[in-house]
């Protein structure tokens, strides 16, 4: 990615490329024939990164969380990379949440409003994720796009779960993991929670970067915690499902 004032320039290969006019909202590219008709790479990869790049120019904030859902009821999952997001949406997803996304989830805001959707990606567990669930035992990883070995399977086909497009945020969690079998829940207070969200926004035009960190500050006045954990996500998921349920 190469970025000049309002065009940011996304080269795949020698063969496949993008410029995004985030001012224009508009998106030319190049792409072989064989890329053309790879569905599977223009979901894992296309359509994430032209909203990550040019979301915040058509509304939409796309941020590093996790999402699962009952009765259309959100519950985001943020945390860095290695907290958990991944294996607890899976885990909360066997216990009847709707899986919406385990990594990357986009927000859009209409009349005070906020959206979470999904684009329905595969869902990535790291090799060792193999020890909790034991539908990974005949399955073996592959290097993913950003270069690690992981699994990287449809939830439904492997796991049976549903998932889902949308939901309504209910409840926010930002995760820790802790060496140990564990669960701690504290408070937390807005700025720092904001602080975490905002530091991976992408560069946008004032006017963008507004709209976006008043979705974060939307998603700050759910009901959310501070959740510091280990062991298994199983039992971790049975414990966020007492908190949802608990308000």
């Amino acid at each position: 990615l190469r970025g000049l004032g309002h065009l940011v320039f996304a080269g795949f290969d020698h063969q496949n490329a993008l410029l995004i006019d985030l001012r224009g909202r508009r998106a030319l590219g190049r792409f072989s024939p064989q890329t053309a008709a790879d569905q599977s790479f223009w979901k894992r990869m296309v359509f994430p990164l032209l909203l990550g790049v040019a979301g915040g120019s058509v509304g939409v904030t796309a941020l590093h969380c996790g999402c699962v859902a009952k009765d259309g009821n959100g519950l985001i999952l943020a945390g860095d990379s290695g907290a958990g997001k991944s294996t607890l949406s899976l885990a909360l997803a066997q216990r009847g949440f709707a899986f919406l996304s385990d990594e990357w989830t986009y927000f859009s805001r209409r009349d005070g409003q906020v959206q979470a959707w999904s684009l329905s990606n595969p869902l990535k567990l790291l090799p060792d994720a193999a020890a909790f669930f034991p539908e990974l035992a005949e399955l073996e990883p592959a290097v993913a796009i950003n270069g690690e070995l992981a699994f990287e399977i449809d939830p439904a086909k492997v796991f049976g779960v549903r998932r889902a497009l949308r939901c309504q945020p209910r409840w926010l969690i930002l995760l820790e993991r802790e060496d140990g079998a564990g669960f701690r829940l504290t408070e937390i207070s807005p700025s720092e929670a904001a602080s975490r969200f905002e530091e991976g926004l992408l560069a946008e035009d004032p006017a963008a970067i507004g709209s976006q960190r008043q979705t974060i500050r939307s998603l700050l006045e759910l009901p959310s915690a501070l959740v510091r954990y280990g062991g298994k996500p199983q039992a971790m998921a049975l414990a966020l499902e007492h908190f949802c349920e608990s308000g």
